[in-house]
């Protein structure tokens, strides 16, 4: 359920749990997880990047400067 995104109050109704405990103890992060949790962060970055490249395509700051001059 964790993997299909599933609200955890709703895995705990489900199984008939109240306090999270059991889901807590015998859930665990699979590689698909740390997949989307790593393309919502990209994703997030390239946003603010692009964000900010519309605000000035440069700074002062070398490595901010060189992120804003790479293609979008």
């Amino acid at each position: 359920m964790v993997g299909a995104g599933i609200p955890s109050k709703l895995m705990d109704d489900r199984m008939g749990h109240e306090d999270g405990s059991v889901q807590a103890r015998y859930s665990h992060v699979t590689q698909d997880m740390r997949h989307r949790l790593v393309t919502a962060l990209t994703d997030l970055w390239e946003a603010s990047l692009a964000a900010r490249r519309e605000m000035s395509p440069g700074s002062p700051v070398a490595a901010l400067d060189r992120l804003l001059k790479m293609p979008a």
